[in-house]
């Protein structure tokens, strides 16, 4: 009677083994297949209000705005992209945000580019920049002379 118990135990931790394995292994890639277009922003200077990030928590960051706005017009990377549709969502997107704090009393600042990628499996294979974005809102005037 004991050793037949030990058969079933081992059975049953082989099955809870299989069982686990099966429940944690990955069914296919997960990357879309072939090669594909997507957007991103190449950030070259950051969010900063009054040349400081001490205060951007209090203000609606322009890079996640146009992060949302790429991916709204382009939810889905595809073979052929849609350059004139994410162009167009980031310009509007772009002028929204200088509208909305256009004569506020701080200073706001930022500068990315826009870029169109060409990925094979995940891994960028040419990139190109479509557009860049310079905020500059509300700028302070300066005593320097030319």
């Amino acid at each position: 009677m004991r050793l037949q118990f030990k058969h079933w135990r081992g059975l049953l931790f082989s099955l809870l083994l299989v069982g686990t394995m099966a429940a944690f292994s990955s069914c296919g890639d997960d990357e879309p297949s072939g090669t594909v277009v997507d957007y991103y922003l190449d950030v070259e200077e950051e969010f900063l209000v009054n040349g400081s990030a001490d205060l951007t928590d209090r203000y609606y960051n322009p890079i996640t705005r146009m992060r949302d706005a790429i991916r709204k017009a382009y939810p889905n990377p595809d073979s052929k992209g849609s350059d004139e549709a994410v162009v167009a969502a980031c310009d509007k997107e772009f002028e929204e945000y200088v509208n909305m704090y256009k004569g506020d009393e701080k200073h706001f600042t930022c500068l990315f580019h826009l870029i169109r990628a060409v990925k094979n499996k995940g891994i960028v294979k040419q990139s190109e920049t479509l557009k860049t974005y310079i905020y500059d809102i509300n700028p302070t005037e300066t005593d320097i002379e030319d």
